[in-house]
């Protein structure tokens, strides 16, 4: 029936579209343009600032080739999206031939044929405004400010079948789950590196020389601005004469829109109540910048860096320039986020049975407003308690071996959590970059695994040694096995002194 479609299109539209609506304004894993286009690694060379949400340890690197001070005026945006459910291969297989859509093969293709099963996408993006770092003998440090947004949204194929083929006995004879939820958050954070060399040994084993060894600690205060979350999970069920709809929903957000969604519960309690749950809400863009609470959060890393000597040097004796042998370990984002400010929790479970009498399309399109109101948007408010969001933790570990013009990276990494574009799912990076006449980058990687299909990265542009303008980019080629993905990159204004 048209009216249930409706009123879950205006479910997912409360939870969805308002989380994007709080979000999309401004990564789990920190990518700048030399990172995302070398396959997204950099766990063994990212250096200045960058190295702070990616590598502290880092900040200690190329003290022979670049100057001691780097700022970064916008110094640096990056923006990733993709995953399971942003599926383009099934999406043009079925929906762009100009046929008749074969539903059950549509979803066989985005889901598999377990109505349970739910598939994930994700966007994240960041920005930061300004960046310094100064690098001295033995220590290092930097301060970044930067701005992070998140936005993740999953649904289950029961979900999927109602939104593509309708509510029919046919396909829901038996009771299946009909499941989504979305979710959004937006916050800054200052971040303070610091970067010591531990150790100096002036050999290692005949293949190594100038061993250093370096760790490094990033702290950060967080700023949330804003979250909302829906986790809508429900069981649906057509018999010969019934629609029976059991679900159960919750959905949390802080600030102006805790107050729009209190004083729709308010209004609707009203006999004569006639309005809408759009006349209450008017997401205010200003309000994305208030404080809504408070956090904390820290990076850590360590780096080994020596120069080849000995028979690993003799390999590579056909190039000129510097032999340098890196490898970095690092764990990200450990930490989480409070959102206290006017926090506001509202849910519903309830069971929805029509007992039926088939309606003209006129007439049920007329009701589908009242059902929505009087079933699915009879919430009851709840908890006050603050809001906590986890970062999205990340274990990496990378390699780079630096031949004169000519530098290669491997990272391997693995998300602790879900949260935005971090994934459990292990990542492999690789990537190479070859400096054209020593100030033209140009790169090009590789990524697997984590949370979309592999995909193939690149990117240039201009890297003097005291300036730095470049960008990258990611692209999927084949989407069928994990969905697709996107990604984009600018260095910012970088100078060096």
């Amino acid at each position: 029936m048209k009216f249930l479609k409706q009123s879950f299109i205006l479910l997912v539209t409360i939870g969805i579209t308002l989380a994007s609506g709080t979000a999309v304004q401004a990564q789990s894993g920190h990518f700048s343009a030399s990172s995302l286009s070398m396959g997204g690694t950099g766990t063994a060379y990212l250096d200045t600032y960058h190295a702070n949400f990616v590598n502290p340890a880092n900040l200690m690197l190329n003290s022979d080739s670049k100057p001691s001070i780097s700022v970064g005026i916008l110094g640096g945006i990056s923006a990733t999206a993709g995953g399971p459910l942003m599926n383009i291969s099934a999406y043009n297989k079925h929906f762009t031939t100009g046929e008749v859509v074969n539903a059950p093969n549509a979803l066989n293709d985005w889901f598999g044929p377990d109505a349970a099963t739910s598939k994930r996408m994700a966007f994240e993006s960041d920005i930061i405004p300004i960046g310094l770092s100064w690098r001295g003998d033995k220590m290092s440090f930097s301060l970044a400010l930067r701005n992070r947004s998140m936005i993740s949204a999953s649904m289950n194929r029961g979900y999927a079948e109602v939104m593509l083929s309708g509510v029919t006995q046919e396909r829901f004879s038996s009771p299946k789950p009909v499941n989504f939820s979305g979710s959004g958050v937006m916050f800054s954070e200052v971040s303070a590196g610091a970067s010591l060399k531990l150790l100096e040994l002036p050999s290692l084993l005949g293949i190594g020389e100038n061993i250093k060894v370096y760790a490094g600690i990033a702290p950060k205060y967080l700023i949330p601005h804003q979250t909302s979350n829906l986790d809508f999970n429900s069981t649906l069920q057509v018999t010969d004469n019934q629609i029976v709809h059991d679900f159960e929903y919750t959905f949390k957000t802080v600030g102006n829109l805790t107050g729009q969604f209190e004083d729709y519960y308010n209004a609707s309690q009203d006999d004569n109540f006639d309005g809408s749950l759009g006349d209450f809400i008017e997401p205010d863009a200003d309000s994305f910048g208030e404080v809504q609470g408070s956090g904390f959060g820290v990076d850590l890393g360590g780096t080994i860096e020596m120069d080849l000597a000995g028979p690993l040097e003799q390999v590579f004796s056909f190039m000129k320039g510097p032999k340098k042998l890196r490898v970095g370990l690092s764990i990200t984002d450990l930490g989480s986020i409070s959102y206290s400010n006017n926090a506001g929790t509202f849910s519903n479970n309830d069971t929805f049975t029509w007992d039926g009498v088939e309606f003209k399309d006129g007439f049920d399109e007329a009701l589908a407003d009242s059902i929505s109101k009087e079933i699915y948007l009879n919430y009851q408010p709840g908890s006050k308690d603050e809001i906590t969001r986890q970062l999205p933790t990340k274990v990496s570990l990378g390699t780079h071996l630096q031949v004169g013009k000519l530098g290669v990276a491997f990272d391997l990494q693995k998300g602790v959590n879900e949260v935005g574009m971090n994934s459990k799912r292990v990542a492999f990076g690789i990537g190479a970059e070859y400096k054209l006449f020593n100030i033209i980058p140009l790169r090009a990687g590789y990524r697997t695994g984590g949370l979309t299909s592999s995909s193939i990265t690149f990117g240039t542009g201009l890297e003097l040694r005291n300036f730095e303008l470049t960008v990258g980019a990611l692209s999927v080629p084949n989407s069928e096995n994990r969905g697709s993905g996107i990604g984009g990159a600018w260095s910012g204004l970088l100078f060096r002194f």
